[in-house]
């Protein structure tokens, strides 16, 4: 179990809810390995059955709210989720809070090329040699730098994104509350980067896997994250 402070002024925690974050399932995109952050793609068989999948594990958790990014992957993949479970929530509320990381010009690109592109000069030639080289922060300011129109997000932005997604759930939330987010792997690898440091923030989260997340007035603590089967 690993937690990260956010404030000190906090004597006590005031309420503790739960999240569970899934990462939607499969799309054309996922599977062509392009880059895909706010571009979109439809589900793939195999991604339809993922969110089936993640439906399942997740029946018998009772959700109080659900909630999902802008995009129409997540949001189908919610729908799948959310038609397994007893919760009587039928859709996700889309947030932009929840978006995926934005690749600019790198949108759609051979995600293969790219990193060679981005990392051979650097000594990485995958995503997660350079993370393994570099961190996951100073890689993402990588992939930015070499959009030559300026568009990808760099780790700020993505980062502020992350903390306002988690400020909405506090704001939303009441004790005991558990919450569903349907979401992305980038998001989810800044999520574990920041929270959980002593978690591997590589491959990343699978398609359709859970990761659930106690937050309280002063903490995020991870409970698990890229779970496939055996969830609680």
């Amino acid at each position: 179990m690993f937690a990260m402070m956010e404030a000190s002024n906090h004597a006590e925690a005031l309420m503790s809810f739960n999240v569970y974050m899934v990462r939607h399932g499969q799309t054309y995109l996922n599977l062509y390995h392009r880059m895909q952050g706010w571009s979109d793609a439809p589900l793939t068989e195999k991604g339809l059955a993922d969110g089936t999948h993640a439906g399942e594990l997740l029946s018998a958790v009772p959700f109080t709210a659900a909630y999902s990014s802008d995009l129409a992957r997540t949001q189908a993949t919610g729908k799948l989720i959310l038609a397994e479970n007893g919760s009587g929530i039928t859709a996700t509320t889309p947030c932009q809070e929840f978006r995926e990381q934005f690749f600019g010009y790198w949108e759609g690109y051979d995600d293969g090329l790219l990193w060679h592109q981005v990392g051979s000069p650097r000594g990485g030639n995958s995503y997660n040699e350079l993370i393994e080289k570099y961190g996951l922060q100073e890689t993402t300011d990588l992939v930015a730098a070499a959009d030559q129109y300026h568009h990808a997000e760099t780790y700020a932005d993505i980062w502020t994104r992350i903390q306002a997604g988690i400020q909405l759930l506090r704001d939303n939330s009441q004790d005991g509350d558990n919450v569903l987010v349907v979401t992305h792997g980038t998001y989810l690898r800044h999520v574990l980067d920041h929270y959980a440091t002593d978690l591997p923030t590589q491959p990343g989260p699978r398609n359709g896997s859970v990761t659930k997340l106690v937050i309280d007035d002063a903490t995020v603590t991870v409970k698990y994250s890229d779970r496939l089967t055996s969830i609680d």
